[in-house]
Parts: structure tokens; C-alpha cells; sequence
């Protein structure tokens, strides 16, 4: 069993690597939630997800990304997809279980892989918080802040130098 975990968690950094991005340091991977299938990519933040024979919007927890109109749109909706298309989803809630637009809001893993943070410490989302969802808050910052360093992801467009981080 072990060997099989070492083969997917190689397999796993390979892809990572293919787009241009450092694996985060898996840790134990979530220990309660809800799991489903990822049916639809929507953009770098948001997927669609079949949960108990529902489709479900869910909308990642303490990350932005580019929106359709901004720089780095597809880049980042190209690193999510590569993580999340067509995989078995696990669903994290914070405090909040929607927001405005009726979206799930959670934070996603793929196994172990912590997807919010993979895409925050890539490059390609920043951190930002969304009140009272704040349990990786200080995390994705220190991802960003070392993603913003190396020039990773979107960073060398600008894209994420709003000023802010709170929304």
C-alpha cells in the first residue's frame, strides 16, 4: 500500500511540475468533509461538483484568482483544471457554507493535496480573506508572500497588487 501511495504521490509531483509549479509539502490530508466528483472547471477558484447525485457550484475558501477579463485568466483556470478535472473532490467547510452567489464554500483536496494552497503557493491565486472563513488565512499568506518572491504563477503580471487582501 505504501508503494502504491509513494508511485501516486510521484505521479502526482510530475504533473505538478508540468505546470510550472512546486508541489506544497503534503500533509495529512483532510480529515472530515464531503466527497465528490469534480464535474466542470469554472475558472481558477471555482469548479463544479457532483455531490450525492447533485450538482453543487463551489467556490475555494481564502484565494482569488484572475477573473475572465484580467491577465493570467487562463493560466490560472489551466492550473486548477490540472489539478481538480475530472477528480474526486474532498470538501472542507470553514465557518461559512455559502456565499452571495450561492456557491459552496470550501476549501478542496485531491488526496492529500491541498488544492487551495497548491494554487496560492504556485502562483497562480492569492490569498485573501473572506471573514469569518479564516482558518488557513495566515498559510496561504506565507504561500503568496513565497510565490510573490520567486515570481511564480500570475505574480509577474501584477494581477494581485490591489493593496488588499480582505474582501
Amino acid at each position: 500500500m505504501q508503494k502504491i501511495f509513494l508511485a501516486a504521490l510521484i505521479l502526482l509531483s510530475l504533473a505538478a511540475c508540468t505546470m510550472g509549479f512546486e508541489p506544497v509539502p503534503l500533509d495529512n490530508g483532510p480529515t472530515n468533509g464531503e466527497t465528490g466528483n469534480v464535474v466542470d472547471v469554472i475558472d481558477g477558484d471555482t469548479i463544479d461538483v457532483m455531490l450525492n447525485g447533485q450538482r453543487f457550484r463551489v467556490r475555494y475558501i481564502a484565494v482569488n484568482t484572475p477573473e475572465r477579463d484580467e491577465s493570467c485568466y487562463a493560466e490560472a483556470t489551466a492550473a486548477n483544471a490540472a489539478l481538480v478535472r475530472g477528480k474526486t473532490v474532498t470538501l472542507v467547510k470553514d465557518q461559512s457554507e455559502t456565499d452571495v452567489y450561492d456557491r459552496l464554500l470550501r476549501y478542496v483536496y485531491v488526496g492529500n493535496t491541498f488544492v487551495n494552497a497548491q494554487l496560492v503557493s504556485s502562483g497562480y491565486a492569492e490569498a485573501v480573506l473572506y471573514e469569518p472563513d479564516d482558518a488557513h488565512y495566515d498559510e496561504f499568506l506565507n504561500l503568496e508572500r513565497q510565490a510573490r518572491n520567486a515570481n511564480l504563477g500570475c505574480h509577474p503580471t501584477g494581477i494581485f497588487n490591489d493593496g488588499s487582501d480582505r474582501r
